[in-house]
């Protein structure tokens, strides 16, 4: 009988050692889990910028008494994970509706007519490290940020030219072709400005003015065309605005006509055809684009004086 009961105590603290093993085990093993999964990489390095020497076993501990005391805690985070999943979701659809209305913006802003077309009849014309064409997309640019709508025109004169074997002074002939087409495709376009560069040395075509060095423009009017009063009235208005902006920044304005020039520089398309020299070959970027500013002040200036009147 007592070795009976003997067995019998010794079964059962076999049984209890097993189970004891068994839940310590799986403790353990959900206790590491559960500290990875709750970042005590970052336990290690709040200790740590401390200066407090990190022990496995303590921080271990308190993990095991946080999870004793609070029951509820692997819950809490399920459901603070699914939150956070469910926030992060919200915030994206978010972020996608507002850039769904961007692109619309941007799109509606495309579709409105634009008003002004900016071309280089010698798109090859360039400055030191900068160029003609490079500076008329810069003002084209400038006015569509300002919600003064323009068309830029990018396709290749030069290309053409060489295509069809004809000779540079040819030019004025092919910028006409890609400037009809930008008024049969946009009937609003009402001013034109063709930007060019000038031949002149560095110290006539760069003048300073508070400090800042500007490339000095020269406007030319072809003579040549029949309703040629209109294009020179309106480029001294420009000019004068100008002028009043940047004291001393123009070379004035030069009227061409007759043998061994255009004359008419595609100007008889409309009265409000400009075509300004911006400084010389030896005119820096920064220079130029000084220029372009006060020429896109100018400009916006000029239409608010005209547009109404059209």
């Amino acid at each position: 009988m007592k070795e009976f009961k003997t067995i019998r105590v010794k079964r059962r603290k076999r049984i209890i050692k097993i189970l004891f093993t068994f839940f310590f085990f799986f403790a353990y093993v959900f206790m590491f889990k559960y500290c990875i999964n709750n970042k005590m990489k970052k336990d290690i390095l709040d200790e740590d910028l401390k200066y407090i020497p990190f022990s496995f076993n303590d921080t271990l501990s308190r993990k095991v008494k946080k999870i004793v005391n609070e029951p509820v805690l692997l819950l809490n985070n399920d459901i603070k994970n699914v939150t956070k999943k469910l926030e992060t979701k919200k915030v994206s659809i978010e972020n996608k509706k507002t850039e769904n209305k961007i692109d619309e913006q941007l799109v509606s802003k495309k579709i409105k007519a634009p008003i002004i077309y900016v071309y280089n009849t010698h798109q090859t014309e360039n400055y030191n490290g900068y160029s003609v064409y490079e500076a008329a997309n810069k003002l084209s640019n400038m006015l569509n940020n300002s919600n003064i709508n323009s068309i830029f025109e990018q396709q290749s004169i030069s290309v053409f030219l060489q295509e069809n074997n004809l000779k540079y002074y040819k030019s004025y002939e092919v910028s006409r072709k890609y400037l009809n087409e930008a008024i049969k495709k946009y009937p609003s376009i009402k001013y034109f400005i063709d930007l060019h560069r000038d031949s002149v040395t560095k110290s006539k075509s760069t003048m300073a003015y508070n400090n800042k060095s500007y490339a000095k423009i020269l406007f030319i009017v072809g003579l040549d065309n029949p309703s040629y009063n209109a294009n020179l009235e309106n480029s001294n208005k420009l000019n004068k605005i100008i002028e009043n902006k940047i004291p001393g920044i123009s070379r004035g304005i030069m009227e061409k006509k007759g043998q061994g020039v255009n004359g008419i520089y595609n100007q008889d398309i409309s009265e409000n055809a400009f075509l300004i020299e911006v400084g010389g070959s030896y005119n820096t970027k920064e220079e130029v684009d000084n220029t372009i500013d006060v020429i896109y002040e100018a400009l916006i200036e000029y239409i608010k004086g005209t547009y109404d009147k059209l």
